[in-house]
């Protein structure tokens, strides 16, 4: 999830986002990216849900 909202090029298969800088960062279906993984635990079940969040492009992040 991204805070603000992505645009989808279909012709293109492009993603724009917004950025932190307040420029738009576009991402394509066969571009590299880093993204960090993670698993959040719930406190009350002890069940893990994967998070993956996107570190490079940096991009503004929906907040948790």
């Amino acid at each position: 999830m991204f805070k603000g909202e992505p645009k989808y090029d279909p012709d293109n298969y492009t993603l724009v986002v917004p950025s932190p800088e307040g420029e738009d960062v576009t991402i394509g279906v066969f571009d590299k990216v880093i993204v960090q993984i993670e698993v959040d635990k719930d406190k009350n079940t002890q069940r893990g849900k994967v998070k993956m969040t996107l570190i490079d492009p940096p991009v503004a992040r929906a907040p948790t």
